[in-house]
C-alpha cells in the first residue's frame, strides 16, 4: 500500500485550460449550419403567421339564413 495512485493536480489544470484553447476558433461550417437552421425557422414561424392572420377573426358569426 505504500504506492500512489492518485494523478497529480497538474493534469487537471490541462484540462481547464484546454476550453480556452479555440475560444477565437472560427468555423465555417458550424455557421453555416446556423445560418440555414435560423432561415427554415424565420421561414416556418413566417409560414404560420401568414396561415394564422388570413384566417377570419373569432368573434360572434352572423347566422346563415336559408
Amino acid at each position: 500500500m505504500a504506492s500512489n495512485i492518485t494523478t497529480p493536480a497538474c493534469s487537471q489544470g490541462e484540462a481547464e485550460a484546454a476550453p480556452q484553447l479555440f475560444n477565437d476558433w472560427f468555423d465555417p461550417i458550424e455557421i453555416e449550419v446556423r445560418d440555414r437552421a435560423r432561415e427554415f425557422i424565420e421561414e416556418l414561424i413566417r409560414g404560420e403567421l401568414e396561415a394564422v392572420l388570413a384566417r377570419p377573426r373569432y368573434g360572434a358569426r352572423r347566422p346563415e339564413i336559408k
